[in-house]
């Protein structure tokens, strides 16, 4: 990234570590993603923690592009259908809760989008789609030449939201 204002080195970092991320996500995956949500009825996401923040984020997004949208959490989501889709957002794979909604809505036949940081999880068969997110857990490396500077799952949390954008 270029920038024409000085950026402070922090800054500068992370900027790295989520262009390191980015470009080793395929654009064809980006691509089936749209065309999941653009073939759908309805959008359903889903995400607990911050995952669940960045999830509810997209929702807002589509909302305002005029899609119908639920979070599959609310209290006054409808139930999920055969012609919607679910997009489950989960840094881990493993969370419980979203992968619940993944599974119920896989019940239905509705399409099973995931996003997740591990793409080695024992739910990744229930998903139609899987959208891996290269992003470690700090301190662990983003590549060779780069570990990643920032706590917990944060570089996977910002790395979502620019994904889903």
């Amino acid at each position: 990234m270029r920038f024409n204002a000085p950026v402070n080195p922090h800054s500068r970092r992370i900027f790295r570590e989520l262009e390191a991320v980015l470009e080793d996500i395929p654009g064809d995956l980006i691509d089936r993603l749209a065309a999941e949500i653009a073939g759908a009825e309805r959008v359903f996401v889903a995400g607990e923690g911050r995952s669940g923040l960045m999830a509810r984020a997209f929702a807002s997004r589509l909302v305002h592009l005029g899609l119908r949208v639920h979070e599959a959490s609310g209290i006054t989501c409808p139930r999920i259908g055969p012609r919607d889709v679910i997009v489950a957002c989960s840094g881990s794979g493993e969370t419980r809760t979203t992968l619940e909604k993944m599974l119920s809505a896989r019940e239905v036949e509705a399409r099973v989008v995931l996003v997740t940081a591990n793409p080695d999880t024992r739910f990744a068969d229930a998903a139609d789609l899987l959208l891996h997110i290269p992003a470690p857990v700090a301190p662990a490396r983003i590549r060779k030449d780069l570990a990643s500077a920032q706590p917990q799952r944060s570089l996977f949390e910002q790395a979502l939201l620019v994904v889903l954008d």
